[in-house]
């Protein structure tokens, strides 16, 4: 956090709270069994170790991971004490992802979307208000001293809507966004039907879809024809007609849009349900994003009409490492693209690389598992100076399971060491490892520093 930022936050930490906190126990009521998506009594799907499933268990509430040098803490996007109020104006004590993507000027504003997954309310109502997915919406260009949201889809007021319902057939606990783009001025996302939640890092799912909203956003409905099957038996909802294909390992998506000989495509990387698989890569010409025939993969030389050809891209078993709920932008500073995800440690890292396929690069840890043990997920916001510009700052959200709530990060990508690709067509093997090598942790270096664990209000 800048100095600023640290004196209002304290000032904010102090602001009476009137609410209850999300709720305890986890799952709320009627939405089925399991750990659920920010932890559970043997620790969740996060994979953080031991109880509470929830802070809120035994009391607590949380903390905001107070970081400075290469990696700070910009501010709590949302829950108590964040500056955009999402108790009184969403309803929203707990959530958690934060997956962005830009809306192309969609309803006459450009603005960056942000996915969220599980939400939760007061708890002193009937169903804790707990919703399946919320959106935000904002176009707040000026990342440094946070982001600001300026609206939701509502479903009344001080009450932002689950924009994906789930279906309430037997065999669905959540339906949880995993990427989102924009074609055409059309919104996508790619979610998933999650059937239950399993020991830590795990859980199973019924299938993976596509949605559409033309509205900017504001409402929803699924694709027909874009369900690839998970494992789990559930039958697929009407609405989403037969399934493409049987594809476990396609479950997770990030999308990416880039231009190829003039050509603009939809690049999605796919990982299985989750926290241990690889990235595979598929793409489609941007304007067939709703053709699953028009997919092709890549199956480590070429592209692929058969998703059975994919080879993994990222997280691939021969560098020891898994790719956990990540995302992919391309990056003007670096003159790279960027890939932010959990790796097997459970560090927040970055890889690079010169082409969409790879090869990447090793890992630079962004947030360090020893100051944050608590963390998971990473998503880039598409208005970061090292996106747009040539600017150094890279901000993104991250989610704790302790706080169950979502944070923007920033670092400084100008700290991070530069990384030089071999050249495939030098005789002489260099001692150059820079491209493939992952560089030291942070915290232990001292490059980042954690300077408090602030908590978070109780209720």
């Amino acid at each position: 956090m800048t100095t600023a930022s640290l004196a209002a936050g304290a000032l904010s930490l102090l602001a009476p709270v009137a609410s209850a906190a999300p709720c305890d126990p986890w799952p709320p009521a009627g939405i089925g069994g399991g750990s659920g998506s920010l932890g559970g009594s043997s620790g969740g799907s996060i994979g953080a170790p031991g109880t509470p499933a929830t802070p809120w268990h035994d009391g607590g509430a949380g903390y905001i991971p107070v970081l400075e040098g290469r990696t700070t803490t910009v501010e709590l996007l949302t829950g108590p004490t964040s500056p955009n109020d999402t108790v009184d104006r969403f309803g929203i004590w707990g959530t958690d992802l934060g997956i962005m993507w830009e809306n192309g000027g969609a309803g006459g504003e450009d603005q960056v979307h942000m996915a969220l997954g599980d939400t939760m309310g007061d708890c002193s109502v009937p169903g804790d208000q707990w919703r399946s997915n919320i959106l935000f919406r904002s176009s707040d260009p000026t990342l440094s001293d946070g982001m600001r949201i300026d609206d939701a889809p509502m479903e009344r007021e001080g009450m932002a809507k689950s924009i994906l319902p789930r279906s309430d057939m037997p065999g669905e606990t959540t339906v949880i966004p995993t990427a989102g783009v924009e074609v055409g001025g059309t919104q996508y996302l790619r979610y998933m039907s999650v059937e239950r939640w399993g020991l830590p890092g795990e859980w199973t799912t019924n299938y993976s879809a596509l949605a559409r909203s033309t509205d900017n956003g504001e409402n929803w409905e699924p694709v027909s024809g874009t369900a690839r099957r998970g494992t789990a038996p559930m039958p697929l909802p009407a609405d989403l007609g037969d399934r493409h294909t049987r594809h476990t390992d396609g479950q997770m998506s990030a999308f990416l849009k880039h231009r190829v000989d003039g050509r603009d495509y939809v690049y999605e990387y796919l990982t299985p349900s989750g926290r241990s698989g690889s990235a595979r890569l598929a793409r489609v010409p941007a304007a067939q994003i709703e053709d699953m025939d028009a997919y092709e993969y890549w199956d480590g030389s070429g592209w692929s009409a058969d998703h059975g050809d994919a080879r993994p891209v990222l997280g691939a078993p021969a560098v020891n490492t898994t790719v956990s709920e990540l995302s992919v932008t391309w990056s003007e500073h670096l003159h790279r693209f960027i890939a932010i995800y959990n790796n097997r440690a459970n560090n927040i890292v970055m890889a690079q690389a010169e082409s969409p396929e790879g090869p990447w690069s090793g890992e630079d840890i962004l947030v360090s598992y020893r100051q944050v043990p608590t963390l998971y997920g990473a998503f880039a916001h598409p208005w970061s100076p090292a996106v747009r510009t040539d600017g150094a700052e890279l901000y993104y959200t991250m989610s704790t399971w302790d706080a169950y709530n979502v944070f923007l990060m920033r670092t400084d990508l100008s700290d991070i060491p530069p990384r030089t690709f071999p050249n495939p067509r030098a005789r002489v093997r260099t001692v150059d490892d820079s491209w493939t090598r992952n560089t030291p942790d942070p915290a232990e270096t001292g490059e980042t520093v954690l300077v408090e664990r602030r908590p978070l209000p109780g209720a």
